[in-house]
């Protein structure tokens, strides 16, 4: 295996994690920063009132995206076992 193979592999796990993570981070990350405004505001302060929103919206996201997320990532799964089955030893 040459480092060209290497680096496209590494490249494209990177893309594939990061666009398969990143909307359930970001929407973290979001209702994380709303509510953390909403305690700060109101000055409730129970554990419970961040994560329960987060563990919401983010299963909710997973309804919503769920189907392309496995898609991408049994799709860069399929990828990668053809490029290295292409591989010879030498």
């Amino acid at each position: 295996m040459d480092g060209a193979t290497v680096s496209i592999a590494l490249r494209q796990m990177v893309d594939v994690s990061m666009a398969v993570a990143g909307p359930y981070l970001l929407i973290g990350l979001t209702v994380g920063l709303f509510m953390s405004l909403f305690q700060a505001l109101t000055q409730l302060q129970e554990p419970s009132m961040v994560f329960v929103p987060k563990v919401i919206a983010v299963v909710g996201l997973m309804g919503l995206i769920g189907g392309w997320s496995s898609d991408a990532l049994v799709s860069y799964t399929i990828q990668m076992f053809e490029l290295f089955g292409t591989i010879t030893a030498p």
